[in-house]
Formats: structure tokens, C-alpha cells, sequence
């Protein structure tokens, strides 16, 4: 099993056996919410973002130290798609010490991740769940920022826009998501998703947002051979961003390359 296999597995040590089962998360209003580091920053920012969303936060009942809150930023009739983004990624920074002058690069220490769900996407299943088991069909999207967002801190790395991250080596499809078996982080340009979004400012400087992409086992090693940008020309030619909006059985872009 691979890194991020290790990281997605149900039965790692972050969640008991008991656990592995029902998501290990209460399921709060923003307001009754225990704040993570720089989350009023970054709340107020998605909410000029993405005005007059309803918002639940899905808390961690565990993990106190490096929590990370999934918050949920719920569909309006003019922008019809679930906001998913992180709270508590960015309290500690990444390390860059690998990087050639690092000092060069300290803005992007600090980042959180964010994903595009359709209004269709059955979230009302986990939202009334409580500690009932739910389908990891419906839950892996939340599975997934929880332990993209813990990585770089576990691993004592950093996550970036044009990173990807294999479901295991060889890559197997994660549980539930028909097919996808890694994830692309890019930046939340002009076609990569339904708006722009610039870094989110900070009393003592920013934060990186990155969108965070599934994609299938061929598209990964099209990117892994020609470059994350190559790939990124062929998600963002998708009709209806259908690739930053995440579609279950959306079409391989690169089914049948060699």
C-alpha cells in the first residue's frame, strides 16, 4: 500500500476499527463551531466568494492537534454546486526545506484545499447520519480533503498547484468513486472550476487555495509522462467544468492513449 493508501485506508490509526465505519465528524452549524486557526479569515473570504450559502461545518471529534473542519458550503438556485473547503490545514506551515531557496517560496507555506460538489450530490445522507454508517460513495469527497489536508504535515512535505497523488502503486480506484484513483491539486483559475479565486489574505499574508481534482488512473499517468499542465488543457476542455465539478462516470479525457 502507497503513501496515500495508507492516508485514505478506513482502518489507518487516525480512526479506530470501531470508527471505520462512520465518519469521525460532528456535524455543526458555522456558528457553534470551534474556530481553527485563520478560519475567520478564510470564512469571511468564501462567503464574499460564494454569497448567501448556508454552511455546515463538519467537525473531527478527534484529532484536536492538526484538526482539519470540512466546511460545506450548501447550493444556491444561481450557483448550483456544493463548496467543500478545509479549516485547519494552514495552522502549521509546510515545509519547502527540499526546495531551492526556499526563502524565495514562503508564501506558499500555508495552504487549504477546496472541491466542487453537484447540487445533486446526495449530502443530506451524511448531514442526518449521526453515528450511523453512511455510503462511502457519498463520503469519500470529505475522506479525501481530510487526509490531502493532513498530508503535508505527516509526511513533512508540502501539497502545490500541479501535484498529484496516486491511490496507492500500483493506483487502485478509491472506495465508492467510481474509477477515479488519484487526485490533482490545481490552482482555482478561470476554467478550473465555476469562478477565480485569489489567495486568501491573512494579517501576516496568505493563504493558498487549491482545488482539488479525482481523476482516473490513465489521466494521472498522462500527467506523470507530459506534465500537469498537458492535463490541465484536457480537464478544463470538459463541458460544464464537469472535471472541477466533480461528476461521477465523467468522460477519461486520455481513455486509449498510450
Amino acid at each position: 500500500m502507497g503513501l496515500w493508501g495508507k492516508l485514505f485506508n478506513k482502518k489507518d490509526p487516525v480512526e479506530t476499527q470501531e470508527q471505520e465505519q462512520t465518519p469521525p465528524i460532528n456535524v455543526l452549524n458555522r456558528e457553534t463551531s470551534d474556530a481553527t486557526p485563520y478560519a475567520h479569515e478564510l470564512d469571511q473570504f468564501m462567503e464574499r466568494m460564494f454569497p448567501g450559502r448556508n454552511v455546515v461545518v463538519w467537525r473531527e471529534k478527534s484529532m484536536e492537534a492538526g484538526r482539519v473542519d470540512v466546511c460545506v458550503m450548501q447550493p444556491t438556485a444561481k450557483e448550483p454546486y456544493y463548496v467543500l473547503y478545509t479549516s485547519g490545514m494552514s495552522a502549521q506551515e509546510m515545509t519547502l526545506d527540499h526546495l531551492p531557496y526556499p526563502e524565495h517560496y514562503s508564501y506558499l507555506r500555508r495552504a487549504e484545499l477546496l472541491m466542487y460538489l453537484p447540487a445533486s450530490w446526495p449530502m443530506q445522507t451524511l448531514f442526518s447520519a449521526g453515528e450511523n454508517p453512511v455510503p462511502e460513495s457519498v463520503y469519500w469527497p470529505v475522506r479525501a480533503l481530510k487526509y490531502l489536508a493532513r498530508m503535508p504535515q505527516l509526511c513533512n512535505t508540502w501539497l502545490g498547484a500541479g501535484h498529484s497523488v496516486p491511490n496507492g502503486d500500483p493506483m487502485v480506484p478509491f472506495e465508492g468513486a467510481q474509477g477515479f484513483s488519484g487526485m490533482m491539486l490545481y490552482f482555482p483559475d478561470e476554467g478550473n472550476g465555476p469562478k477565480k479565486l485569489l489567495p486568501v489574505p491573512t494579517e501576516d499574508g496568505q493563504i493558498m487555495l487549491y482545488v482539488a481534482v479525482p481523476v482516473y488512473a490513465e489521466e494521472m499517468n498522462y500527467k506523470l509522462a507530459a506534465g500537469a499542465d498537458a492535463l490541465e488543457d484536457r480537464l478544463r476542455a470538459l463541458p460544464n467544468a464537469e472535471a472541477f465539478i466533480v461528476t461521477n462516470g465523467r468522460k477519461n479525457t486520455c481513455q486509449g492513449d498510450a
